[in-house]
C-alpha cells in the first residue's frame, strides 16, 4: 500500500468510489440501471378472484358466517370449590440470628456508603463498627449453612417433601 500525496492510504485513485466526486448524471445513470434490473413491479397475471367466483363449490363455506367464534367464549364466574388460601406468614417470623446477620451484611456497606456521602468527618471508630457489622453478618450467614449432609454421597437424601 502506498501513501498518497494527501496523506491517505488506499488502492483507488483520487475521486473514484467517492460519491462526492461523481457528477449527478453518473449517479442518475447508475440508479436507472438498478431500477431496470429489478424487472416489472406488477404481479404476473391477472388479479386473483375471490374464492367463490373461481370455485362455485366453495361458495357455501364463505357465504355464511359461523354462529360463534373464538372471541365469543365466556368464562363462568361461579365458584366451584370451598378453597380458601392460607394467610401468608408474617415477615418478622425469621430466626433472630439470621435476621441480624442479613441486616449486618447489607446494612454495614450501606451505612459506609451513606456516611461517606453525608458525613465527611466520620470518626474512625464508626467506620470500624460498620466494617465489623458487615464481617459479623457474613460470618453469621456462613455458619448458618447446613452441615449435616454427607458430602461424599450425593444421593443420600430423604427425597422430595411436601
Amino acid at each position: 500500500m502506498t501513501e498518497r500525496r494527501d496523506g491517505s492510504h488506499g488502492h483507488e485513485p483520487d475521486g473514484e468510489g467517492d460519491p462526492e466526486h461523481q457528477d449527478q448524471a453518473e449517479i442518475d445513470r447508475q440508479w436507472q440501471q438498478i431500477v431496470e434490473g429489478l424487472g416489472p413491479l406488477e404481479p404476473p397475471g391477472p388479479a386473483p378472484e375471490p374464492p367463490t367466483a373461481g370455485r362455485p363449490d366453495l361458495a357455501p363455506y364463505f357465504a355464511e358466517t359461523p354462529e360463534w367464534g373464538p372471541r365469543d367464549y365466556t368464562v363462568d364466574d361461579e365458584d366451584e370449590g370451598d378453597f380458601v388460601p392460607p394467610d401468608p406468614p408474617a415477615l418478622a417470623t425469621g430466626r433472630p440470628a439470621m435476621v441480624l446477620s442479613v441486616v449486618g451484611l447489607i446494612g454495614g456497606p450501606a451505612a459506609l456508603l451513606l456516611s461517606a456521602l453525608f458525613w465527611p468527618g466520620i470518626p474512625g471508630i464508626v467506620i470500624t463498627v460498620f466494617i465489623a457489622a458487615f464481617v459479623a453478618g457474613a460470618v453469621g450467614l456462613f455458619l448458618s449453612l447446613p452441615r449435616d449432609q454427607d458430602r461424599r454421597d450425593p444421593w443420600n437424601d430423604d427425597g422430595a417433601q411436601v
